[in-house]
């Protein structure tokens, strides 16, 4: 178990690691016995996140959830890269962290730079 859980820890790292370079940094790292690990990565200066969040073993939904965040004085900012991205890449479990990855690198960079966020409506 313990392998499993540092080799889908280090697919996290390798996918996500664009985001070094743009000023994040791992806030959290999360290893549970039977869930797949979460990592954190947050831009101080803009306070923004993005989580990637670990589906428990043998869930019937995605292995991961991955969503940016901006917290604000009384609510959270929220874009749902999964829901973004459709069910069609979702199916194939294998390539979720590195169709996620591609896709914030190809159309969310404004937001991950803190640039823009996106109207709702």
């Amino acid at each position: 178990m313990k392998e499993f859980q540092l080799s889908e820890l280090m697919k996290i790292l390798d996918n996500f690691y664009f985001l070094i370079h743009e000023n994040y940094r791992v806030k959290e790292v999360t290893i549970g016995l039977r869930a797949y690990p979460s990592v954190i990565f947050k831009n101080h200066q803009f306070g923004i996140e993005v989580h990637v969040i670990g589906a428990d073993l043998g869930c019937e939904y995605s292995d991961y959830h991955i969503f940016i965040m901006k917290p604000k004085w009384f609510s959270n900012k929220f874009i749902d890269i999964n829901e973004c991205i459709g069910d069609h890449v979702i199916d194939d479990e294998k390539f979720l962290l590195r169709h996620c990855s591609e896709y914030i690198q190809q159309n969310q960079m404004p937001v991950i730079r803190g640039e823009l966020w996106p109207r709702k409506g």
